[in-house]
C-alpha cells in the first residue's frame, strides 16, 4: 500500500476551531476505546497481524489527537484555540494513561507468537510491555485506578506550568541606555516620546542585551526579569508537581520519581547519575575558574574596584558581555559585527543547501495559506525521488506561544500508513524586523542548526513498521545526539562560508573571521559545561526525595552554588519557568551524556578531515537516522 499523502487536510486541519478540536478529539478517543474493546474480545490467540497491526493503528490515531492538540497549546495565536488543543491534548493523554494498566492489553502482548518475527518488531512489543509494566499494569484493580487518576492529575500539573511559561513573559520599561547594542537592534527599537524604550525577555531581545549592552544596570535588569518569569504563577505549580509525581514513584514502589525516572535509561539509579556528574565536575572545574579569573581581569579594566563576576558579566544564563569583549579582543572574533552577515534567509537556505549535499533532499517551499500564522514556513522533503516527510518553521516570537526552542512532533510517520512531519518552534527573530531580513545572533544559528538535527532525525526516521520504533519513543539516553552532531556544521568556517553575507553591501563575513569561530570555541567551554553539570544536578535533586516543605528556590540556587562561583541572587526564581522540569524531570544529564555519544558520530567525519563527505554522510543517514533498514 502507498503512503497517504503529507499531510491529510480533511482529518486535522489547521484551520479547526476550538469546539471541533474538542469534539475530534473527544470522538477519536471514544471510537479508539470501543476499537480496542473489540479487539480484544476478537484477536485470539494474539498474532502479530491480527492483534499488534491493528492495536498499532488504532494507537497512531490518538497520537495524532495528542500530537495535533498539544503542538496548537504551543504555538496557535488565538487563546480559545491554544485551550482546545491542551484539552484535546490531555483527552488522548488520558486514553494513553488508561491503556498503558489495561491489564487485556498487556497479557495479550505477553503471549504473542513472536517467534517469526523480525527485530524490530520484537523491540517494539518489548518496548510497550516495558512502558505497561512501568506504569503499574501488573497491579491490583484499585492500585491501577489510582495510578491512572494520578497521571492524568500529573498532565494537567505539567501543562499548567507550560502554559505558565508561554503566557507569563516580562518587560523592563524605561530602558534609555542602549549603547553598545547593534544597529539593527537599535533600528527596531525605536524610543518612545519619553526618549526610552521598552524591553521584553523574549530571545531577540534577551540575547543582545546580555551579549552587548555596555550598561551593566540594564544587563541586570534583564537578567532578573528573565530569572522571574512566571515567577510567582509557577511556584506553587511546582511544587504540586513534585509532591504528585513523587506520590506516582511511591505508588509503583519507587523510593523516589528519579529512581523511577532513571531506571529505564542507560545510567539506571540516581546515585550513577550523581557519579557521573561529579566525574565531569572534577574535569571541568579548573578550566571553569580559569575562564572566570581572564572575565574578572577584563572586568577590571572597566572597573578597577570589581571584586567578583556577576551573573550579567559572563556566559552563565545567554551570553556573556565580557565573554563577547575578550572574544572581539583576544580572538578576532566580533559577533556583533557577525549579525550584519547572518540574515534568517541567508542562513536558513544556506542550512537547506547542506543537507541537500549531505544527505541528498530536495526541499520545496509549500505555499498553504491555511497554516496556524501567516510567519509559518512549510516544507516538503524528497530523497532520490521519494517523499520524506513535511516540516514547519515557526521561528518569531508572539504572545502566547512556546517560548524557547525545539523540534515538535507534528505526526508519527508510520512505512505504508503516513509520512512523518515535524515542526521546529524557535524564537529567533524579531517581530519587527521582516523575516527576510531579520539578522540572527550567531548562538542561535548553532541553536538552529541543534533543532534541525532533530528535525532531520525526525524525517529519517519517521519511516518504520511501528508506533513503537518512531521518533517519539526514541531512547532518552540518545536523543541529543543527532541534534549536538549538527551543531558542528554551524562550527566549521566552510558552512557558514556558503551563506555568511551582509545583503546591504554584497560583502561576504571575512574568511579569517569565520576561522577564528572554530579557533574561539575553546573559550568559555569549562564554564558551559560546569553550568550543564550544576542544572543537571538540579533537576535530579529537586526529583530524588520527598518533596514534602522544600523551597525549591533554595534548593536551587544551593545547588547551583556547589558548581558556580557566582550566587544566583536571593531573588531570582529559575525554576518557576524552566520547562525541562516538566519533560526531563530528573535526567537533564542525558544532555552531558547524549554529548559524549554525538562526538562519537562526529569522528568519523573529523578522521576524513571533511564535514561534507558525502560516503559518511551518507553511511551517517543510513545507519544512525533511518529506521526503514528494519
Amino acid at each position: 500500500m502507498a503512503e497517504s499523502p503529507s499531510p491529510d487536510p480533511s482529518r486535522l486541519p489547521w484551520t479547526l476551531g476550538a469546539d471541533d478540536l474538542r469534539r475530534l478529539a473527544a470522538a477519536a478517543v471514544r471510537d479508539a476505546t470501543a476499537r480496542i474493546d473489540a479487539l480484544v474480545r476478537s484477536a485470539v490467540p494474539p498474532t502479530v497481524d491480527g492483534f499488534l497491526r491493528p492495536l498499532d493503528r488504532i494507537l497512531l490515531g490518538v497520537r495524532d489527537i495528542a500530537n495535533h492538540g498539544s503542538f496548537l497549546f504551543a504555538v496557535h495565536p488565538e487563546e480559545a484555540v491554544r485551550s482546545a488543543g491542551r484539552d484535546a491534548s490531555e483527552t488522548a493523554d488520558r486514553f494513553f494513561n488508561a491503556l498503558r494498566t489495561d491489564e487485556r492489553i498487556y497479557r495479550s502482548l505477553r503471549t504473542i507468537d513472536l517467534a517469526g518475527a523480525d527485530p524490530t518488531t520484537r523491540f517494539a512489543v518489548e518496548r510497550m510491555a516495558r512502558e505497561m509494566r512501568r506504569s503499574g499494569v501488573e497491579k491490583d484493580p484499585e492500585s491501577r485506578a489510582r495510578l491512572v487518576a494520578l497521571n492524568n492529575l500529573i498532565d494537567r500539573i505539567a501543562n499548567q506550568y507550560n502554559e505558565n511559561v508561554a503566557r507569563l513573559e516580562r518587560t523592563i520599561d524605561g530602558v534609555a541606555a542602549l549603547r553598545g547594542l547593534p544597529p539593527d537592534f537599535l533600528a527596531s527599537h525605536t524610543p518612545g516620546p519619553d526618549g526610552t524604550v521598552r524591553l521584553s525577555t523574549k530571545y531577540p531581545d534577551f540575547h543582545p542585551v546580555m551579549a552587548y549592552a555596555d550598561d551593566a544596570e540594564v544587563r541586570r535588569r534583564m537578567l532578573g526579569a528573565f530569572m522571574n518569569r512566571a515567577y510567582p504563577e509557577n511556584i506553587g505549580v511546582l511544587d504540586q508537581l513534585l509532591a504528585e509525581r513523587y506520590r506516582l514513584a511511591r505508588a509503583l514502589d519507587y523510593p523516589t520519581y528519579a529512581a523511577f525516572a532513571l531506571e529505564d535509561k542507560m545510567i539506571e539509579r540516581p546515585d550513577v547519575a550523581r557519579v557521573f556528574l561529579d566525574r565531569i565536575a572534577e574535569r571541568v572545574r579548573a578550566p571553569a575558574a580559569e575562564h572566570l579569573a581572564r572575565v574578572l581581569a577584563r572586568k577590571r579594566r572597566d572597573e578597577p574596584s570589581a571584586a567578583r563576576v556577576e551573573l550579567w558579566d559572563a556566559s552563565f544564563f545567554g551570553q556573556g558581555y565580557y565573554d563577547q569583549k575578550i572574544l572581539t579582543e583576544e580572538y578576532g572574533v566580533d559577533t556583533k559585527r557577525l549579525r550584519a552577515y547572518l540574515p534568517y534567509a541567508q542562513v536558513r537556505d544556506g542550512l537547506f543547501t547542506l543537507c541537500t549535499e549531505l544527505f541528498g533532499v530536495r526541499i520545496e517551499r509549500v505555499h498553504d495559506p491555511e497554516l496556524w500564522h501567516p510567519s509559518v514556513e512549510a516544507y516538503d522533503v524528497a530523497r532520490d525521488g521519494r517523499p520524506l516527510g513535511r516540516f514547519f518553521l515557526d521561528l518569531v516570537p508572539r504572545e502566547g506561544k512556546y517560548n524557547h526552542a525545539a523540534c515538535f512532533t507534528v505526526r508519527e510517520g508510520i512505512r505504508d500508513v503516513q509520512r512523518p512531519q515535524a515542526a521546529l518552534v524557535c524564537n529567533f527573530l524579531d517581530p519587527g524586523v521582516p523575516p527576510a531580513t531579520a539578522r540572527m545572533q550567531y548562538s542561535d544559528v548553532v541553536t538552529f542548526f541543534h533543532e534541525f538535527g532533530h528535525l532531520l532525525h525526525s524525517l529519517f526516521s519517521g519511516h518504520g513498521p511501528w508506533l513503537y520504533t518512531s521518533m517519539s519513543f526514541v531512547e532518552w539516553d540518545f536523543i541529543e545526539a543527532p541534534s549536538q552532531l549538527f551543531e558542528e556544521w554551524a562550527r566549521d568556517p566552510a558552512t557558514l562560508a556558503r551563506f555568511a553575507r551582509n545583503p546591504d553591501t554584497g560583502e561576504a563575513a571575512p574568511p579569517e573571521l569565520l576561522a577564528r569561530i572554530r579557533a574561539s570555541q575553546v573559550f568559555g567551554r569549562g564554564s558551559s559545561w560546569l553550568r550543564q553539570v550544576a542544572l543537571a544536578s538540579v533537576s535530579l535533586e529537586l526529583y530524588d526525595r520527598d518533596p514534602t516543605g522544600i523551597d525549591t528556590t533554595a534548593l536551587f540556587r544551593e545547588i547551583f552554588g556547589r558548581y558556580v562561583t557566582s550566587p544566583l541572587e536571593p531573588d531570582y526564581h529559575p525554576q518557576a519557568a524552566w520547562g525541562h522540569l516538566t519533560g526531563y524531570s530528573a535526567f537533564y544529564y542525558t544532555y552531558v551524556w547524549s554529548l559524549v555519544i554525538a562526538r562519537d558520530l562526529l569522528s568519523p567525519f573529523l578522521a576524513k578531515g571533511n564535514l561534507t563527505d558525502p560516503e559518511i554522510a551518507a553511511r551517517y543517514a543510513r545507519e544512525i537516522l533511518d529506521a526503514r533498514r528494519a
